[in-house]
Order: C-alpha cells, then sequence, then structure tokens
C-alpha cells in the first residue's frame, strides 16, 4: 500500500514499499528505493518527506467505450502489469454495452493468471448482458407417420464471471440472456364434416430468441407433408433483440404456436402443443422452455462475497 502522505515516516517503511524486508539494511540512496519516486543516482540531498504517498505498486486502467463482446480482463491487462502488484480499474462506458457472441462464453470474465497481491475494481456504467438463448424449431409432421414434437427453447447465455476477487460498482445493468422461446408441437388429422374427410398436416411453429446484447435466433417452423388435402407448415419466430425477446410463431386455428423469448434475464415460455382428432390422427407437444442466463458466475468473489448489487437480472451462483 502506499506510503503516508504527511507526518511520521520511517526508512524501514521506505525500505518495505521498495519489496524489502522489515528490519534488514537499507539506504535511503539504494537504488530500489530512489526507484519508488523516479529520482536518479545523481540526485542529492533526498529526504523521507520526498516519499509521502509513494507506492511500488503499478496502476492499470483499462476502458470500454463502446459495445464489445466477450472481454476478458486479464488478457487486457496491458504491458505495464506486474505479477502481484498491480491495481486494475476497468471502466465501462454509460454509451458501452458487454454482450457475447456464444451462449456458452462470458460476455465480461476477469480471466485466470492473476498473481496474489493484484486487485481488481470494475466500475460499470453501461449494460453487461448475455447472449439471448435460441428459439426452438417447431415439430414436422407427416400425415399417418409421424408428429413431432417442438424442440427446447435454449438457455440464455451468462454475463459476468469472477474468478479473482474484485470488486464491482454497478451504475448500469448486468443481465443473463434471456431464455429462448420452445417450438410448437405438429399435428395430423382426419376430420369428416357433412360427410366429407378432409385429410391435414400441420407444423408447428418456431419459438422466439432471447433477449441479449446479441440476441438469440428465431426457431424455424415445422414442416407438414403426405396429406391429400391440406399441409401446412408452421410459422418461423423472430430473434430477440437488445432489450426484447423476439415473438414465437403465431398459432392459428390449425398449427400451435411457438413459445415467446424471454426478456433480459427473464425465462422464455414454452411451445404449444399439437391438437388432433379422427382416424388416423396424432399430436406432438411443444418444447419446453429456455432457462434465463447468469447475470454473475462466481458471486463469492465479488465485493467480498456480497455479489453485484443494483440493477441485475437472470440467475447467480
Amino acid at each position: 500500500m502506499p506510503l503516508p502522505g504527511s507526518g511520521q515516516i520511517t526508512l524501514d517503511q521506505i525500505h518495505q514499499e521498495a519489496g524489502g524486508s522489515t528490519e534488514t539494511s537499507a539506504g535511503i540512496n539504494d537504488a530500489d528505493i530512489r526507484s519508488l519516486i523516479g529520482a536518479s543516482s545523481e540526485q542529492n540531498n533526498l529526504s523521507f518527506a520526498d516519499f509521502y504517498g509513494a507506492s511500488a505498486r503499478t496502476v492499470v486502467v483499462l476502458s470500454i467505450n463502446s459495445n464489445t463482446n466477450n472481454y476478458n480482463i486479464y488478457s487486457n491487462r496491458s504491458g505495464s502489469y506486474v505479477a502481484g502488484q498491480t491495481d486494475v480499474q476497468l471502466f465501462i462506458n454509460s454509451a458501452a454495452a458487454v454482450g457475447s457472441t456464444s451462449t456458452g462464453t462470458y460476455a465480461l470474465d476477469t480471466g485466470t493468471g492473476w498473481a496474489s497481491g493484484d486487485t481488481i475494481g470494475i466500475i460499470n456504467n453501461g449494460a453487461v448482458k448475455g447472449r439471448g438463448g435460441n428459439g426452438g424449431n417447431g415439430g414436422s409432421a407427416v400425415y399417418n407417420s409421424s408428429a413431432g414434437n417442438g424442440s427446447a427453447g435454449g438457455t440464455g447465455g451468462p454475463a459476468f464471471r469472477a474468478q479473482f476477487a474484485c470488486s464491482v460498482t454497478n451504475n448500469g445493468s448486468f443481465y443473463g440472456g434471456g431464455g429462448g422461446g420452445g417450438g410448437g408441437g405438429s399435428s395430423y388429422d382426419t376430420q369428416v364434416i357433412f360427410k366429407t374427410t378432409t385429410r391435414s398436416a400441420l407444423g408447428g411453429s418456431g419459438g422466439g430468441g432471447g433477449a441479449g446484447v446479441n440476441g438469440g435466433s428465431a426457431g424455424s417452423g415445422g414442416s407438414a407433408s403426405g396429406a391429400a388435402n391440406t399441409n401446412t407448415a408452421g410459422a418461423n419466430g423472430s430473434a430477440g433483440t437488445a432489450t426484447a425477446g423476439g415473438a414465437g410463431g403465431n398459432a392459428s386455428a390449425f398449427n400451435s404456436g411457438g413459445g415467446n423469448g424471454g426478456g433480459l434475464g427473464a425465462d422464455g415460455s414454452a411451445g404449444g402443443n399439437g391438437s388432433a382428432v379422427g382416424n388416423p390422427s396424432d399430436a406432438g407437444t411443444g418444447g419446453s422452455a429456455g432457462t434465463r442466463g447468469f447475470y454473475q458466475v462466481g458471486a463469492s468473489n465479488i465485493n467480498g462475497g456480497s455479489g453485484i448489487s443494483g440493477t441485475v437480472g437472470g440467475r447467480s451462483s
């Protein structure tokens, strides 16, 4: 820690700050002690007062001023980093959003490789968001053969992982990516109305993508084939955006709808079940909803174990 800024100061304190051991031989003109204040070997008449506030620690200031993805603090620590003697300060600008290109990777990560004695402080004035989960695809139907189930919505991605002790001042927001909506189930059926037989195959509609700086992709509508009268494919869902989950593909009088993608830090919705009447007939079930992502992972390393406060959404571990 820095030497006192005023009052009494001893040579032993100066020596320890320079990396020496307490109560061992040292002189004010030693090279390591002079280096604390950048004094040259030609500079004479140094006094203890010249060392007020001196520190052997290195300060690395990092800034994120525009939208970026998958930011690893350790990888960006800069060449001035000194293991065990560095205070890293990361500032996220209010206009910046930190996201991820994959639900399997973190938008922001302390990284590993830090040494004991290093410190990390994060001041977030912007937004840190995991990627949105993908919408599930609708089930496909083949008349008198198969009625597929809708696929599950994808899990939203994580926002921040603390693999090393850090402090976080959150003036902005941290959100896990929204979960994707489940795809709708398909069906085929046989209806007889006024002695007229109608044979139909109906694909399920796709689920919507979850919200994130990079939103989840839309689920595709399922196909339909093999029916003599009507083969109706399911509708595609909509992709998620930076602020909202995408809508599931519309349900109709025939097709089952896809579930909506979840908003920031929210679960998606399940897809609708197919329905069928007559003989032969069959119906698939809707896909399950995608789960919201983590806004923080490694909470025990954040703010002394209390985790991130302020505007947050999603899961925590």
